[in-house]
């Protein structure tokens, strides 16, 4: 949630390139390529593949490779969430309470933090990619 917080409007890039790429591929019909991909996101190939990779270990992207392999969702649109997507890089870099010298703070710190933690992933998965892909033409091209 921190790298949230600290990145402004579109969060850190991973995730919103992230989100992106996966509204594009609920938009297409084929295989996409990866320097499409980045193409169309303004993004570095290399940059694209790094997440695409991400997404596709956990299972959110189907890769096939070869010459005419290219990138495609691995379920419905409708079935991947906002949350899913965040949490796809697997977990970030915390600091257990038990690490750190003590104050007497460590545990109320980090029950605050579960709990913000917690509505931050509930409102996540309340939207799917397929929201995000509908709700698109309202706000811009």
């Amino acid at each position: 949630m921190q790298l949230l917080i600290q990145s402004g409007d579109l969060g850190p890039s991973w995730f919103h390139v992230s989100l992106r790429a996966l509204v594009l591929l609920s938009k297409s019909d084929s295989l996409m390529k990866s320097h499409v991909i980045a193409e169309a996101l303004g993004v570095d190939t290399t940059y694209i593949r790094k997440i695409l990779a991400s997404l596709s270990k956990a299972q959110l992207v189907t890769t096939v490779s070869g010459r005419y392999g290219g990138y495609a969702l691995s379920k419905k649109a409708s079935d991947i969430t906002v949350g899913d997507v965040y949490r796809a890089p697997g977990k970030g870099q915390t600091t257990p309470y038990w690490s750190v010298p003590k104050t007497g703070t460590e545990k109320m710190i980090s029950m605050i933090l579960a709990k913000a933690e917690e509505q931050f992933q509930s409102v996540l998965n309340s939207y799917t990619i397929e929201d995000v892909a509908q709700q698109a033409h309202l706000f811009g091209p």
